[in-house]
């Protein structure tokens, strides 16, 4: 056999593997979500590898994973069980008028593939992006804006969303200016805390002010029912007066009804009065029948020139 057999075997062999690891690190798969960062003996050649297979040159360049998706970044008094992507403790800040309090918030970034070179040349990966950007400004912006306010605005919530709004506003430009971008909303407001002995000073006002509300509501009503208790009076004393002058109407009307009833009787009895004159004078033989009716004897004898009577005569035994 010959020996350069084994040896065109191996040389065979060295290619097909050289091959696949070259073909193998030709192509480079990217995931949804980030991008692959060219290198070139370690510099940033400017390429960016989108979402996808694709090609660079083998053994020569390489590649640096970035994450363009949105990330989180909060501060919280247990960090330890949230699930953000980047946590921390809250920022301890002083009101305008000397209250301690603390506050916990999320910040919301992403860097765009656009802006990724620029990022990596002057900031850092991720982590630093992070540490330097989206930490140092947060904590600082928040701190010194919560020096704009009391602590009764941000106690009684009059004052969060302006807090809340000024804090995102003054941080967006400044993340923007790192070529770092955030999505409205970005920054969320998650809680601020207060010493107990103002909470306790706090609670101790508005029970005062309760009470204040509630003695001034009892006297209000007092005075309601008094109120009411003066127009049932009057009530009472306005209804009186109708039913006695009701009582007068119907008395008055009752003695005018009699009078009127008076009247038309009188006038009725004039009236037959005149008539039975005016039938007499029309036949006067009526009055002389009227008279021997009401005579209380037998029978008598009606003369034409006058009435005569005719007692009757006892007879003797």
């Amino acid at each position: 056999m010959n020996r350069s057999t084994p040896i065109a075997a191996v040389v065979l062999l060295a290619v097909i593997v050289i091959g696949l690891a070259a073909g193998t690190s030709a192509f480079t798969p990217v995931k949804y979500g980030t991008v692959e960062v060219v290198t070139k003996f370690g510099g940033l050649t400017g390429r960016v590898l989108t979402e996808g297979l694709s090609w660079k040159t083998p053994f020569i360049e390489g590649t640096d994973k970035f994450v363009t998706l949105v990330q989180s970044y909060e501060t919280s008094a247990r960090p330890d069980s949230s699930l953000a992507d980047f946590t921390d403790s809250p920022v301890s800040a002083q009101t305008v008028d000397g209250q301690q309090i603390s506050i916990s918030y999320t910040v919301l970034f992403r860097v765009a593939p656009d802006d990724v070179i620029d990022v990596l040349r002057h900031i850092g990966r991720m982590g630093e992006v992070v540490e330097n950007v989206v930490k140092a400004n947060s904590r600082s912006l928040s701190r010194l804006h919560a020096q704009g306010f009391d602590a009764e605005d941000l106690y009684s919530g009059a004052g969060i969303f302006e807090y809340q709004a000024t804090v995102e506003d003054a941080l967006r430009r400044q993340l923007e200016a790192a070529g770092v971008t955030m999505p409205p909303d970005g920054f969320k407001l998650r809680k601020i805390e207060f010493d107990s002995d103002y909470v306790q000073a706090i609670e101790n006002q508005q029970i005062a002010q309760e009470k204040i509300r509630t003695a001034e509501f009892d006297a209000e009503a007092a005075e309601w029912r008094k109120e009411g208790a003066i127009r049932l009076s009057e009530g009472d004393k306005q209804r009186e007066i109708l039913l006695a002058e009701a009582d007068a109407q119907r008395t008055r009307l009752s003695a005018e009804a009699q009078a009127d009833a008076r009247k038309l009787s009188a006038a009725a009895e004039a009236y037959a009065i005149e008539q039975q004159g005016a039938a007499l004078r029309r036949y006067p033989e009526v009055i002389q029948w009227t008279f021997v009716q009401n005579l209380d004897v037998e029978w008598g004898i009606l003369p034409d020139t006058g009435v005569t009577p005719l007692l009757p005569v006892p007879l003797g035994d």
